[in-house]
């Protein structure tokens, strides 16, 4: 199974300072993850004017993947240039250099990452408390700055080195799916790799259980609080998924007006039609989408438009948005 990959984007016309880093997470497969759009900005499972895709195939390689009709995309490496054809994975390598839109962008690869995140800027080292240390002190702080680069890409320098003259003739080579002999070269010369097979057609299949249109189907759990008396009382019950219908079945009985209540409809109407659309790719894995509504959904004449999140631990719930002050008078978890 792939894993995720920590990379790094440096913007190569920026100016020399941590800011020009940022730092990614390339996730496994086409599933809506790292990508760059028209102008070379950093896009996180956004589908709008992307120029490309960067993922993980099933062999762990960094892959850019320029969809369809999307602006030209260059790929860089050692005195080579590839124009990026459609819909075909390139294997990309670390310190390949891409030109999208207007913007030069230089690629880091660390290596597997710890966790699925957002893009995230490099953060400079925080400055010292006291100025007391003096030259001390200053030194300290610019062996954090370089310790801090050092961590975030490998051999980074605030001034990048000169770069140094490849001893053979580099190339760019495309390859076919099933890959095509090497022909035997007194030169051996670094690539820039084409793929010309599906690039998901090798992917491991995803358990049916972990597919975010499964993990949405079946039992979840409802409450609303009521004030009673001038108490709360919470009144709960199981609500249930399944296909296009839902059913609810409450384990005590109303003891309030159930109109006074975000989830009064459900003790109103215990069974009925469930309308849900999906933010994502519903056969892709829930666990790759921590903190990200995967798809929304409402009930048969409730007007309400509840989204369905991600928590940390792959767990679910609904959030009403046009009501944001009720958020602690119900809820609906699974």
């Amino acid at each position: 199974m792939p894993k995720p990959l920590a990379i790094c984007i440096e913007d190569v016309d920026a100016p020399a300072t941590p800011s020009q880093y940022t730092r990614c997470v390339a996730v496994p497969g086409r599933q809506p993850g790292l990508r760059l759009d028209e102008a070379g900005h950093i896009l996180w499972r956004k589908d709008e004017d992307v120029a490309c895709e960067l993922w993980v195939s099933a062999d762990d390689r960094l892959i850019l993947y320029r969809p369809a009709d999307a602006p030209s995309v260059v790929v860089h490496r050692a005195g080579r240039s590839l124009d990026v054809p459609f819909s075909k994975p390139v294997v990309l390598l670390n310190q390949d250099r891409l030109d999208v839109g207007a913007r030069h962008l230089r690629i880091h690869v660390h290596g597997a990452a710890p966790a699925v995140t957002p893009p995230t800027p490099l953060q400079p080292a925080p400055p010292p408390a006291s100025r007391a240390r003096g030259h001390l002190a200053q030194g300290a702080a610019g062996a954090a700055l370089v310790g801090a680069l050092t961590l975030a890409c490998i051999e980074v320098r605030l001034t990048p080195p000169a770069p140094v003259e490849p001893t053979a003739t580099p190339t760019v080579e495309v390859r076919d799916f099933p890959p095509e002999p090497v022909r035997p070269s007194d030169t051996p010369t670094p690539t820039i790799e084409v793929r010309d097979y599906p690039p998901t057609a090798t992917m491991p299949p995803i358990p049916e259980s972990s597919k975010i249109v499964n993990v949405i189907q079946g039992e979840w759990t409802a409450a609303q609080a009521y004030n009673v008396d001038g108490a709360q009382v919470w009144v709960t019950g199981t609500l249930t998924i399944a296909d296009s219908g839902y059913t609810f079945v409450p384990t005590s009985d109303v003891v309030a007006t159930a109109e006074q209540g975000t989830l009064g409809f459900l003790f109103m109407q215990t069974s009925g039609e469930v309308n849900i659309t999906y933010n994502v790719d519903p056969q892709a894995a829930i666990e790759n989408f921590p903190g990200y509504t995967v798809a929304y959904c409402s009930f048969g004449g409730d007007s309400t438009r509840f989204e369905i999140q991600v928590g940390e631990i792959s767990d679910l719930y609904f959030v009403d948005p046009s009501r944001p002050d009720q958020i602690d008078l119900w809820h609906i978890t699974k």
